[in-house]
């Protein structure tokens, strides 16, 4: 008997050393996760092996790293902050953290911890390429001063170089945009984002022939977009080759692309050539375009304006104006209105009331021409 209870409480000893004890990680299972890319089942996988509490630095890495790649962001910084409170100055961690904020909409912390590494790591290319990025405005001498760094050290970046190129053309820094530009095409001679870059700076420099070279290449790489064929035509007739300059705008149009830029381009390479009959409907469409459509309305709004403060001479003046952009009728209603109630002109009066009757639909509005009718054979007694 006594025999027996030993045996009973070492199996129980057993039991509970055995529940007691830590789980292994299985990697084998851990990689297949990965290779899967299950990031979610691994972060959950991980958190069943490791405590919550856990300060083991691999630990927490692995865990860092699984719920980022998961996009459980909240957990991976909470980890990646543990490791960060042991190891300040790990590039990896500060990196991570910063990816993470930016994935959280956290610009400023994100800027934050890309300075920390800079304090660590003054050269690094990658860092001076997001706080770049992170710093908004077309004229944000923070984000050019952080290109210039970038591209310093790495000359041939090809985004950092379109974007301070880029800069540097709305400054009217042609020279510099040149000057970077080139040994990013020399390294990449095809890349279609900086020979679109190098076209309109060549023009700026007056350069119109490399300008040219440069579009007819870009051609000759399937690129045909309205950008390089508008340059191109551009190029084509600042040498006064009117004729390239009107096939390249002449292709853009068939295009089904309608712009006051575009017809008076045609329209002014038509008149190089001398053919004026086909300049003419060209230049009059661009004058047709360059007009807004709701500029004879913002006139009728403006003299129903001088109306309301009693200037009704400048009122008529207004309703006048919009009238030389659109036949409007209420324009011309308006201005019979003022000239009979306000001006006490008859004679002026009668005679826009009849030029309203020109713009009424006699099937639709038979009550309206009756009325107006009316208004002008008492006005003219």
């Amino acid at each position: 008997m006594k025999r027996a209870l030993l045996v009973f409480f070492a199996v129980i000893s057993c039991q509970i050393t055995y529940g007691q004890s830590k789980a292994v990680l299985d990697n084998e299972k851990l990689l297949e996760f990965y290779q899967t890319q299950k990031y979610i089942d691994a972060a959950q996988y991980l958190k069943s092996i490791y405590a919550e509490d856990t300060q083991d630095e691999k630990e927490i890495s692995q865990l860092a790293y699984a719920n980022m790649m998961a996009g459980k962001l909240p957990e991976a910084e909470k980890n990646y902050l543990k490791l960060h409170d042991k190891q300040p100055q790990n590039l990896p961690v500060l990196f991570s953290l910063a990816n993470i904020n930016l994935r959280r909409g956290n610009d400023e912390k994100a800027k934050a911890y890309y300075m920390d590494i800079l304090k660590i790591d003054s050269t690094n290319f990658t860092v001076y390429k997001q706080l770049a990025n992170l710093n908004k405005g077309e004229m944000n001498l923070a984000k050019i001063g952080y290109l210039k760094k970038a591209n310093e050290i790495n000359p041939i970046d090809p985004d950092v170089v379109f974007d301070l190129c880029e800069l540097y053309f709305k400054m009217n820094f042609f020279d510099k945009a040149s000057n970077i530009l080139q040994p990013a095409l020399d390294a990449d001679s095809t890349n279609l984002q900086l020979l679109k870059m190098k076209m309109p700076i060549s023009m700026a420099n007056k350069k119109y022939d490399e300008a040219i070279k440069t579009g007819e290449k870009l051609l000759s790489y399937g690129d045909s977009s309205t950008f390089v064929l508008n340059n191109l035509g551009k190029s084509y007739f600042f040498i006064l080759d009117y004729k390239n300059a009107l096939k390249n705008f002449l292709v853009i149009e068939s295009k089904s692309m309608d712009s006051e830029a575009l017809y008076y381009s045609i329209g002014l390479s038509y008149r190089g050539l001398k053919d004026y009959k086909n300049a003419i409907p060209y230049l009059e469409k661009a004058i047709q375009e360059g007009i807004s459509t709701k500029i004879a309305s913002y006139y009728g709004l403006l003299g129903d304006s001088f109306e309301g403060v009693n200037k009704n001479t400048e009122a008529n003046a207004a309703y006048k104006k919009g009238l030389q952009f659109e036949n409007n009728g209420s324009l011309l209603y308006n201005i019979a209105l003022v000239y009979e109630t306000k001006l006490n002109d008859k004679k002026n009066a009668i005679d826009y009331y009849e030029q309203y009757l020109k713009t009424i639909n006699p099937k639709e509005q038979t009550k309206l021409i009756g009325f107006i009718k009316n208004k002008i054979a008492e006005l003219k007694r």
